[in-house]
């Protein structure tokens, strides 16, 4: 007889057992739960604001870290023609955000 498993992991197994509708339906009710959840917790926006964009800087660091490193942002060695020029698109659109909503 084997050991208990911890709930996370047996949650974790079963989402992944489940098909890919289903993973996406219960990934849009989580993301809205997390909304309605940091709705209610924040009060001051301002420091939301803040956060976000420190996030976003810091992906641009990452970005811009893994581009003249690695010359690729792919995860993996995958053969995309398009490894080259989705990380130059994503960093000057997360760039224009970054200057519009500042």
């Amino acid at each position: 007889m084997r050991g208990s498993r911890r709930p996370i992991y047996t949650v974790a197994a079963w989402v992944r057992r489940q098909p890919p509708k289903v993973k996406a339906f219960l990934g849009v009710v989580a993301g809205m739960a997390a909304l309605v959840f940091l709705r209610f917790i924040v009060h001051d926006h301002d420091n939301l604001f803040v956060a976000a964009e420190a996030v976003h800087a810091i992906g641009i660091s990452v970005l811009i870290y893994k581009l003249t490193k690695e010359r690729t942002c792919a995860v993996s060695d995958s053969a995309f023609a398009s490894s080259y020029i989705s990380p130059a698109v994503l960093l000057v659109v997360n760039l224009c955000y970054g200057f519009l909503l500042a």
